[in-house]
């Protein structure tokens, strides 16, 4: 009797935990789809605009004209936009002041114009700017950018005046957004210099004890990453050799005692693997849910609970969409805890094509030049496109910014 009632029990128990698993991962599913409907609400009331302006050239003479067009398009989709039909286009110097603005007009997403470089323009290094009225809702940090050089040969400098003392921009980011302690995190830098290069350099990682903790040494561009394990109670400082044999010290950004670390890692050329990491106590704590979209579109929601401070997801690249796509961590709360980029190179592209009706020509004959447009099968495509015709020189060069990046 006593044996019969312990196999009931243990029917009974197992038929407890499957309901609560079951419980447990609808209420997980039903956490997913409310985060999938707030974003899609947000992205249905909130547009968001993209500027990009094509200029003949990247350099120029003080006197001369920079003619250039813009292009509007959607965020979300990169498709014209003919909301805006303004423009407004600045020229920055070196302390962010406006000295030359304009007002474009923009019909169905497409505006051209030309701004008159004066000679009141010192030489030196320049910021072309442009926005919308409604783009100054969001951040200042979604305008369009593009640094620009001008040379004013009327203007004479003694040699004290040119030489600019090298100004470094160094700057760490812990994968996910921050760092917790007692959880190896990686860490991504970049140094450039005030021109915006990328700096080659090497350095180290110390804790108060001035103790070597990790070491780098920067790939292309001036960027690369390591591998730190923060402890409570320490001070983490990154000594970095410039090209120059100068050091410059700078502190870490600060660890956590209590957070969330994430990892992203290609587990092969179809699949993606992001980890997060807590410090969680015991076997298993509440959900964390994984949330990626592309240009506002949702591509991955997932959920998963963390057993002994630990979640893994495995999503298929083929699910996001080209280009950049933001990788989220919510907590049980549905609050944001982590978050980083993944980019994923188009699989669709637009092939251009120039002729010329001559192999060579005699000075001052016209060129004809003719344009083509085709998707990478060589099949046409109607294309809506600008042209700029330019000497390269040891001073102006082919311009590295185009509207795919």
């Amino acid at each position: 009797m006593h044996k019969k009632l312990s196999v009931q029990n243990l029917v009974y128990r197992l038929c407890v935990t499957g309901v609560l698993c079951c419980l447990f991962f609808a209420l997980q599913a039903q956490e997913v789809q409310a985060l999938k409907k707030q974003f899609n609400e947000y992205g249905q009331q909130t547009l968001q605009e993209k500027l990009y302006v094509h200029t003949d050239k990247n350099f120029y003479l003080a006197g001369e004209i920079c003619w250039f067009k813009i292009y509007n398009v959607d965020a979300f989709f990169n498709k014209p936009l003919g909301i805006s039909k303004v423009a407004y286009v600045e020229v920055l110097d070196k302390n962010n002041k406006p000295v030359l603005q304009a007002k474009v007009a923009l019909k169905e997403g497409d505006g051209n114009g030309s701004l008159q470089l004066p000679f009141t323009l010192g030489s030196g290094n320049y910021m072309l700017r442009a926005y919308t009225r409604w783009m100054k809702n969001f951040s200042a940090a979604y305008f369009f950018e593009k640094p620009i050089t001008v040379i004013n040969t009327r203007k004479i400098y003694d040699g004290g005046a040119l030489q600019q003392k090298a100004k470094y921009d160094i700057q760490f980011f812990p994968e996910g957004g921050n760092m917790v302690n007692g959880i190896q995190s990686k860490i991504a830098f970049r140094v450039v210099d005030q021109n915006g290069k990328g700096v080659s350099c090497s350095g180290a990682v110390v804790n108060d004890k001035t103790d070597t903790v990790s070491t780098y040494i920067a790939l292309k561009f001036g960027m690369g990453s390591f591998l730190l394990t923060p402890e409570r109670g320490r001070s983490y400082q990154a000594l970095i050799t410039l090209p120059d044999g100068n050091q410059v010290v700078q502190s870490l950004p600060a660890a956590y005692d209590k957070g969330y670390v994430m990892h992203l890692e290609k587990v092969n050329n179809q699949q993606l693997k992001i980890t997060v990491r807590s410090l969680a106590t015991d076997a298993s704590s509440p959900a964390v849910y994984l949330f990626a979209h592309t240009r506002g579109a949702v591509k991955v929601a997932q959920s998963s609970g963390l057993k002994n401070g630990y979640a893994e997801f495995l999503i298929d690249q083929d699910q996001l969409g080209d280009g950049i796509s933001h990788v989220t961590v919510f907590n049980a709360d549905r609050q944001p805890v982590c978050e980083r980029l993944f980019f994923k190179k188009p699989a669709q592209y637009l092939e251009i094509g120039a002729s010329t009706d001559l192999p060579s020509y005699e000075s001052r004959k016209k060129v004809t030049v003719r344009l083509s447009s085709t998707d990478q099968d060589n099949k046409p495509l109607p294309a809506d496109m600008s042209m700029a015709v330019y000497r390269i020189d040891s001073l102006t060069m082919p311009d590295d910014l185009d509207i795919s990046s």
